[in-house]
């Protein structure tokens, strides 16, 4: 067994260009660690927040402070055949201790309120997420 601590984590700053806003990201567990499941602490400030994706497998996201937001896909329409609005009206507002489970292949984004800080805890197996922003 292994333990740590999160104030001994070190930022990641590979992956801030998935967001909009100012984010800090910890990665919490190494590949060295375990290679069946990532998990980060990100740190959203003043309304931060993620661009759209999704992941092909499901992700769990637990608030550790403030008040925050995810926004799920609830709807897909094709604009002929090679274009398609995503219809992104389900909303989950977030405060601490609160999680939600994302299932795989659902477009959403998560951040902070508008106005306020969040963090959450980002939990999900190993796999390709697709970014659309």
């Amino acid at each position: 067994m292994q333990k740590g601590n999160i104030k001994d984590v070190a930022l990641d700053s590979s992956m801030l260009k998935y967001f909009e806003g100012k984010v800090e990201i910890k990665k919490m567990v190494t590949d060295a660690l375990t290679k069946e499941v990532e998990t980060f602490l990100v740190t959203f400030i003043d309304g931060a927040r993620t661009k759209l994706h999704y992941h092909e497998t499901d992700q769990v996201l637990i608030a550790t402070e403030g008040k925050g937001t995810v926004v799920l896909q609830t709807g897909v329409k094709m604009d002929g055949d090679n274009a398609a609005t995503v219809k992104m009206d389900e909303v989950h507002h977030l405060n601490e201790g609160d999680f939600v489970c994302v299932p795989a292949y659902l477009w959403h984004w998560h951040g902070a309120a508008k106005g306020s800080n969040f963090a959450h805890l980002q939990i999900k197996k190993l796999g390709k997420t697709t970014w659309l922003e």
